[in-house]
């Protein structure tokens, strides 16, 4: 074996082998975590929304009871392009939150996969892509939960003693910057990840 491909080899091996340090695995082990439960959230959420055989009617009614249709910032969208147009809206919206969903589940599963070490952990050519992808949809999510809050009303959390056994702040709120640092983190891992792998290492494959 000539020297240069003993470090092909080791090079390889390092690839496979070399981890973040514990804490950075923990921390992308978490997000991974928080980026599957929104994943979820957002699967759930789209499948219900397909399986409800009068959803555009169900959604039509939603819009027009909500506050922020009649006053807000979203106001002026919804009266002038989901309500004229309920049915596509509709179609849309259950289409996009199955598909952000599916994507979050997919990026926080590669995410995990990359945790470990060995053949399982190794990069490959199709990261970076995925991770890019991931990262839209983490912001895409932290926007559609922002609009369903502004159109709900937009109550801010308060100190209000009849909520004492219900959540201090409303679930489409608390998504939103969870939403935001799944895109951040994926975000990250894509600028990461476009570089092209070591030139020895493609030298030796070649």
């Amino acid at each position: 074996m000539t020297v240069h491909s003993r470090r092909g080899v080791q090079t390889r091996r390092s690839i496979l082998t070399e981890r973040l340090p514990a804490s950075g695995n923990t921390a992308l082990a978490a997000s991974a975590l928080i980026q599957a439960t929104l994943g979820v959230e957002f699967t759930f959420a789209g499948l219900d929304k397909f399986a409800d055989p009068n959803f555009t009617a169900n959604f039509e009614t939603f819009v027009r009871a909500s506050p922020g249709t009649d006053n807000g910032v979203l106001s002026p969208i919804i009266r002038l392009l989901v309500l004229p147009n309920v049915a596509i809206a509709a179609t849309l919206l259950k289409f996009t939150e199955l598909g952000l969903g599916l994507v979050l589940l997919l990026g926080a599963a590669e995410v995990a996969r990359r945790r470990f070490s060995g053949r399982l952990g190794a990069q490959h050519g199709y990261e970076a892509p995925v991770a890019l992808v991931a990262a839209l949809a983490g912001f895409a999510a932290a926007g559609l939960a922002l609009s369903i809050f502004l159109l709900e009303g937009g109550v801010l959390p308060a100190i209000v003693s009849g909520r004492a056994f219900t959540s201090a702040i409303p679930v489409e709120l608390l998504i939103v910057p969870f939403g935001v640092a799944v895109g951040w983190i994926e975000l990250g891992r894509f600028l990461v990840l476009r570089k092209p792998p070591n030139a020895s290492l493609i030298e030796t494959e070649l």
